[in-house]
Protein backbone atom coordinates (compact mmCIF):
# COMPACT_ATOMS: atom_id res chain seq x y z
CA UNK A 1 0.00 0.00 0.00
CA UNK A 2 0.98 3.50 -0.85
CA UNK A 3 -0.45 6.62 0.73
CA UNK A 4 1.05 9.93 1.41
CA UNK A 5 -1.43 10.61 4.60
CA UNK A 6 -0.05 9.38 7.67
CA UNK A 7 -3.39 9.35 9.14
CA UNK A 8 -4.55 7.46 6.04
CA UNK A 9 -2.22 4.89 6.08
CA UNK A 10 -3.03 3.93 9.51
CA UNK A 11 -6.43 3.92 9.45
CA UNK A 12 -6.03 1.19 6.17
CA UNK A 13 -3.67 -0.39 8.03
CA UNK A 14 -6.17 -1.19 11.26
CA UNK A 15 -8.81 -1.70 8.63
CA UNK A 16 -7.01 -4.24 6.96
CA UNK A 17 -5.65 -5.90 10.22
CA UNK A 18 -9.62 -6.34 11.07
CA UNK A 19 -10.65 -7.79 7.34
CA UNK A 20 -7.77 -10.66 8.11
CA UNK A 21 -4.81 -9.02 5.72
CA UNK A 22 -1.24 -7.99 6.01
CA UNK A 23 -0.48 -5.06 5.03
CA UNK A 24 3.08 -3.60 3.76
CA UNK A 25 3.73 0.17 3.24
CA UNK A 26 5.84 1.79 0.99
CA UNK A 27 7.13 5.09 1.93
CA UNK A 28 7.36 6.83 -0.95
CA UNK A 29 6.17 6.01 -4.74
CA UNK A 30 9.47 5.17 -6.11
CA UNK A 31 9.44 2.29 -3.78
CA UNK A 32 6.01 1.00 -4.67
CA UNK A 33 7.40 -1.74 -7.61
CA UNK A 34 10.47 -2.91 -5.87
CA UNK A 35 8.18 -3.85 -2.48
CA UNK A 36 5.60 -5.58 -5.10
CA UNK A 37 8.25 -7.26 -6.61
CA UNK A 38 9.75 -8.46 -3.85
CA UNK A 39 6.59 -9.31 -1.43
CA UNK A 40 4.38 -10.18 -4.42
CA UNK A 41 0.96 -8.95 -2.94
CA UNK A 42 -2.51 -10.34 -3.85
CA UNK A 43 -3.46 -6.89 -4.19
CA UNK A 44 -2.15 -3.11 -4.26
CA UNK A 45 -3.73 0.00 -2.71
CA UNK A 46 -2.24 3.33 -4.24
CA UNK A 47 -2.95 7.21 -3.76
CA UNK A 48 -3.92 8.10 -7.54
CA UNK A 49 -2.65 11.57 -6.75
CA UNK A 50 0.97 11.31 -4.63
CA UNK A 51 2.76 14.57 -4.95
CA UNK A 52 5.93 12.94 -6.61
CA UNK A 53 4.82 10.06 -8.96
CA UNK A 54 1.37 9.85 -10.56
CA UNK A 55 -0.60 6.91 -9.18
CA UNK A 56 -1.59 5.81 -12.83
CA UNK A 57 2.63 6.33 -13.60
CA UNK A 58 3.09 3.71 -10.88
CA UNK A 59 0.09 1.30 -12.33
CA UNK A 60 1.72 1.51 -15.34
CA UNK A 61 4.77 0.39 -14.11
CA UNK A 62 3.71 -2.12 -11.95
CA UNK A 63 1.82 -3.83 -15.64
CA UNK A 64 5.11 -4.00 -17.15
CA UNK A 65 6.51 -6.34 -14.47
CA UNK A 66 5.88 -10.12 -14.36
CA UNK A 67 5.60 -9.89 -10.87
CA UNK A 68 2.62 -7.48 -10.90
CA UNK A 69 1.19 -7.42 -14.30
CA UNK A 70 -2.00 -9.19 -13.39
CA UNK A 71 -2.31 -8.10 -9.32
CA UNK A 72 -5.45 -5.69 -8.93
CA UNK A 73 -4.96 -2.12 -7.80
CA UNK A 74 -7.27 0.03 -6.36
CA UNK A 75 -7.02 3.78 -5.97
CA UNK A 76 -7.79 5.95 -3.13
CA UNK A 77 -8.65 9.12 -3.28
CA UNK A 78 -10.39 12.45 -3.07
CA UNK A 79 -10.18 12.61 -6.15
CA UNK A 80 -13.77 12.35 -7.90
CA UNK A 81 -14.77 8.46 -9.59
CA UNK A 82 -15.08 9.73 -12.90
CA UNK A 83 -11.64 11.53 -13.53
CA UNK A 84 -10.26 8.37 -12.52
CA UNK A 85 -12.45 6.45 -14.81
CA UNK A 86 -11.47 8.59 -17.49
CA UNK A 87 -7.65 8.09 -16.72
CA UNK A 88 -7.49 4.48 -16.74
CA UNK A 89 -9.75 3.77 -19.12
CA UNK A 90 -11.27 0.20 -18.52
CA UNK A 91 -7.79 -0.78 -16.96
CA UNK A 92 -8.00 -4.30 -16.36
CA UNK A 93 -8.00 -5.14 -12.57
CA UNK A 94 -8.26 -1.92 -11.43
CA UNK A 95 -10.70 -0.36 -8.37
CA UNK A 96 -11.46 2.92 -6.46
CA UNK A 97 -11.92 3.56 -2.87
CA UNK A 98 -13.01 6.81 -1.47
CA UNK A 99 -11.31 8.61 0.79
CA UNK A 100 -11.73 9.25 3.93
CA UNK A 101 -11.49 5.67 4.39
CA UNK A 102 -15.10 3.85 4.38
CA UNK A 103 -14.26 0.50 5.66
CA UNK A 104 -17.54 -1.07 4.04
CA UNK A 105 -16.72 0.37 0.35
CA UNK A 106 -13.24 -1.45 1.37
CA UNK A 107 -14.18 -4.67 1.93
CA UNK A 108 -16.65 -4.50 -0.64
CA UNK A 109 -13.17 -3.64 -3.31
CA UNK A 110 -11.36 -6.29 -1.85
CA UNK A 111 -13.98 -8.98 -2.11
CA UNK A 112 -14.44 -8.40 -5.85
CA UNK A 113 -10.39 -8.75 -6.56
CA UNK A 114 -9.18 -11.13 -4.19
CA UNK A 115 -12.31 -13.00 -2.05
CA UNK A 116 -13.12 -12.68 1.38
CA UNK A 117 -10.21 -13.13 3.67
CA UNK A 118 -9.63 -15.52 6.50
CA UNK A 119 -9.79 -12.84 9.62
CA UNK A 120 -6.78 -13.15 12.61
CA UNK A 121 -7.20 -15.95 14.77
CA UNK A 122 -9.00 -14.46 17.98
CA UNK A 123 -7.44 -14.63 21.08
CA UNK A 124 -8.64 -17.54 22.97
CA UNK A 125 -9.69 -17.04 26.83
CA UNK A 126 -8.15 -19.46 29.09
CA UNK A 127 -10.03 -20.43 31.99
CA UNK A 128 -8.74 -19.46 35.43
CA UNK A 129 -7.37 -22.69 37.26
CA UNK A 130 -9.82 -23.12 40.20
CA UNK A 131 -8.34 -21.81 43.16
CA UNK A 132 -9.01 -24.14 46.41
CA UNK A 133 -10.99 -22.15 49.14
CA UNK A 134 -8.38 -21.86 51.94
CA UNK A 135 -7.90 -24.60 54.83
CA UNK A 136 -10.13 -24.28 57.18
CA UNK A 137 -7.50 -23.50 60.39
CA UNK A 138 -10.79 -23.29 63.01
CA UNK A 139 -10.74 -19.68 63.01
CA UNK A 140 -14.02 -17.71 62.32
CA UNK A 141 -14.69 -15.61 59.79
CA UNK A 142 -15.64 -12.40 61.23
CA UNK A 143 -14.64 -9.69 58.80
CA UNK A 144 -15.92 -12.05 55.18
CA UNK A 145 -12.31 -11.93 53.52
CA UNK A 146 -12.18 -15.57 53.07
CA UNK A 147 -13.61 -16.78 50.60
CA UNK A 148 -15.51 -20.62 50.69
CA UNK A 149 -15.63 -20.10 54.77
CA UNK A 150 -18.79 -20.11 56.18
CA UNK A 151 -19.64 -17.83 58.73
CA UNK A 152 -22.08 -19.63 61.29
CA UNK A 153 -22.21 -16.91 63.81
Amino acid sequence: MYDTDANFREAMKVALAKLGHETVFATDGYSVLPLAEQHRPRLIILDFKPPEVDGFEILKRLRVTAACASTPVIFASTTPKFEIEMVIMDAPAVGYIDKPLDVKQLQDGLESFIGVAKPAPAAVAVPKAAVPPPAFNGEPDLDGSRDGVIDLD
